[in-house]
């Protein structure tokens, strides 16, 4: 129903996931951010909100938002304990907006449309299937969402974030989250691109 709905909007189909399930990135984000305080994170594309959960562990005493477009995923999320000031809303940029701006928007996931299909079926093109204009506008939008020192942290894409934020005031910080890509990465064509791509999935907003 969610993909029928947003037909334009979407990235990702399946909803799952599980508690804790980016300890590495979500630790160092919690490095990253120690001297800041107080935060405010979003978690897009929050599904069922274990995600939300999992933060609040790292981040005990920040504002967390969880953004969800599906309504009944959304429902589960509001039906949760969650300790501490959070919230969730329907993922709509102008609700995102009203929320924020944030310390930190954790993006996992998400923009990985049926990576399973992607890898099985060896797509050498996914222009038509998932185009990259998509995947940038939601990735520059979520960019300039930021503090000035927010972090933007994004595992699981098909894309690379760095071609989608060319041009923005944000740079990838180079000391966290720097690794092989652990799956296919396609270049702004919609073009798979050699592996291994060591990318980047901490990204940082150094000015406004």
């Amino acid at each position: 129903m969610t993909r029928l709905s947003f037909p334009s909007r979407m990235h990702q189909d399946n909803s799952l996931t599980w508690p804790d399930r980016y300890p590495v990135l979500f630790s160092a984000a919690q490095t990253l951010l120690a001297d800041r305080a107080p935060l405010r994170i979003l978690s897009y594309g929050c599904s069922s909100g274990e995600e939300v959960q999992t933060l609040r562990g790292y981040f005990p005493d920040a504002v967390i938002v969880g953004a969800e477009i599906n309504a009944s995923l959304l429902r589960a999320c509001r039906a949760l304990a969650v300790e501490g000031e959070t919230s969730f809303i329907v993922s709509r940029e102008a609700v995102i907006e009203a929320h924020g701006p944030y310390d930190a928007i954790f993006c996992m996931a998400v923009f990985n449309r049926r990576p399973h299909e992607v890898e099985t079926r060896d797509m050498r093109d996914i222009s038509r299937f998932y185009p990259f204009g998509r995947f940038a506008a939601s990735a520059r939008f979520l960019a300039s969402q930021l503090k000035v020192g927010g972090l933007l942290v994004v595992e699981h894409a098909l894309y690379r974030v760095e071609d989608a934020l060319e041009g923005l005031p944000v740079k990838p910080v180079v000391t966290h989250g720097l690794a092989p890509a652990k799956g296919p990465r396609f270049g702004p064509d919609g073009t798979r691109l050699a592996a291994p791509q060591l990318i980047a999935r901490i990204f940082s907003r150094t000015a406004a």
